[in-house]
């Protein structure tokens, strides 16, 4: 497909598939939620799926392998696949997703009623997620004033949860990837003072949305997106 997305050259769609890609978090999330509203108000329109991280996501949709990404940026991302990568394509935004503080059920502040400072923690293990979430929480400790000691990087979330369990280190998460692991009684889920988060984001072809199945598809994402 040539750079600025022609809604011309989308292939499929016309014939009722959405090929959709979206960040592993979202896997067990937003997708399922989306695939079952889907198949109960549009069962006549195919939808295939693939995992992948926001920057293949973006290239996916430019070079007409994908129809629909759901991805996902930081405030002040250095690296943001939805600045120059995604120009000529459609960007909306869904929502906010809130970073969340991972502590083990028996740090000092698991049972804090206040939000918590990152800089409260400067002198902690940390456990990091995917490049793109290392990177923002480097970032925000930069802001805190300190540099977080990293000793374990990990892009899967329920390792994640169980790291901070055993007691080896806390974590920074967003909300969503929270809530695809579930809750757990090992660890305590706290905000941060500065209201940290990310936005998810809905990526297509420009004027892609005039297509009916992909318009379904997006009516669809926009009313799940609300709730989950």
């Amino acid at each position: 497909m040539q750079p600025g997305g022609e809604i011309a050259e989308l292939q499929g769609l016309r014939t009722g598939l959405v090929r959709l890609v979206a960040f592993p978090s979202a896997s067990a999330t937003l997708v399922p939620s989306l695939l079952a509203r889907m198949k109960q108000q549009h069962a006549q329109i195919s939808i295939t799926y693939l995992e992948a991280e926001p920057p293949e996501a973006v290239a996916a949709v430019r070079e007409n392998r994908a129809d629909l990404a759901i991805t996902f940026s930081y405030p002040g991302d250095r690296v943001d696949p939805h600045r120059q990568s995604a120009q000529g394509l459609r960007v909306a935004t869904l929502r906010r997703d809130e970073m969340m503080l991972v502590l083990p059920a028996g740090h000092p502040l698991a049972g804090a009623a206040a939000p918590i400072d990152l800089g409260d923690l400067a002198d902690e293990n940390w456990v990091a997620g995917c490049p793109r979430c290392r990177g923002h929480l480097l970032d925000l400790c930069d802001r805190r004033g300190f540099a977080p000691r990293i000793s374990y990087e990990t892009d899967n979330a329920a390792a994640v949860f169980g790291l901070v369990e055993a007691g080896i280190g806390v974590a920074l998460l967003p909300a969503l990837a929270i809530e695809s692991v579930g809750r757990r009684a090992g660890a305590s889920i706290r905000a941060t003072s500065g209201q940290d988060h990310r936005t998810l984001h809905a990526v297509t072809a420009a004027g892609a949305e005039r297509v009916p199945a992909l318009a379904a598809a997006l009516r669809a994402l926009v009313a799940i997106s609300s709730v989950v």
